[in-house]
């Protein structure tokens, strides 16, 4: 059954919620832990800028960002819009006319209609996106895919408020949790699917930042300047980096003149048996 607030008193179970229209709960709580894995050379250059390097998203890896679905379900797509779009044309707000146009004038208004909003949907592709984990504890996962065996790698941790407040003066900035979705059986949102991405990649258990980014000359990235000393929880050294590595990025912080906690990895800890 499809009811209203009104008849809901009807329904003895709700079995599947199913929201055609709305939106995604996007939120994370403020004192949710954040993550960012890196390779040594990108920490000294996020050292050097002094703030957080914003990506277009379009340059990432990953062909899917911000797109609607799979190739082979978009005429399924198209079709819903083609739909709605002709009957908005043929159906005149109370108090004027109806509409007098053939079938055909009916079909090019529709299609040109579609085009457009596509177009404007694609858009997000152009979106500036800043990436991160989210736990409440390392991730060897993590470690390995960013700073494979042996690699001078690092983590900066952080948490939700910090880097709110580390981007509060960017015009249209939105922080939220990526939705993972499968695309066999969904779309994703249209003014929300920067933080949609394919189920298969749950793994990473995303939170991004995303700016809008110029519409009629879009950058491939942006700098975002900020106080890294209050960005920065804690920099974490990689459990697989050589011994010496930890000095070295001390050192470096030290160079630069931040005042950063550098920490030892709980997973290189010593176990017993």
């Amino acid at each position: 059954m499809l009811v209203c607030a009104g008849c809901s008193d009807a329904l003895e179970e709700l079995s599947t919620p199913v929201y055609h229209y709305g939106k995604f709960d996007l939120s994370v709580e403020e004192h949710q832990s954040l993550w960012r894995y890196m390779d040594f050379s990108k920490f000294v250059a996020m050292l050097t800028q002094g703030g957080l390097y914003f990506t277009r998203a379009a340059n990432f890896t990953d062909p899917f960002e911000a797109a609607a679905g799979i190739a082979s379900r978009e005429i399924i797509w198209n079709e819903h819009y083609l739909r709605f779009f002709k009957d908005a044309i043929v159906t005149p707000p109370l108090g004027y006319p109806p509409v007098k146009k053939l079938d055909s004038e009916i079909e090019e208004d529709a299609a040109r209609l579609l085009q457009q909003l596509k177009f404007a949907y694609a858009l997000a592709r152009n979106s500036l996106v800043s990436c991160w984990h989210t736990n409440d504890v390392e991730s060897e996962a993590q470690w390995q895919i960013y700073c494979s065996s042996g690699a001078p790698g690092l983590a900066i941790r952080t948490n939700i408020d910090r880097l709110w407040r580390a981007t509060k003066n960017e015009t249209g900035v939105k922080i939220g949790k990526i939705q993972y979705m499968d695309f066999k059986r969904h779309f994703a949102s249209g003014d929300e699917r920067i933080f949609c991405k394919r189920s298969s990649l749950a793994h990473e258990r995303e939170v991004r930042a995303v700016l809008p980014n110029d519409r009629k000359a879009p950058a491939d990235g942006r700098l975002v300047t900020c106080n890294l000393n209050d960005l920065i929880e804690e920099v974490i050294v990689s459990p697989y980096s050589p011994p010496w590595f930890r000095n070295v990025v001390q050192e470096t912080i030290d160079k630069f003149g931040y005042k950063l906690c550098v920490g030892k990895s709980e997973i290189s800890e010593t176990p017993f048996y």
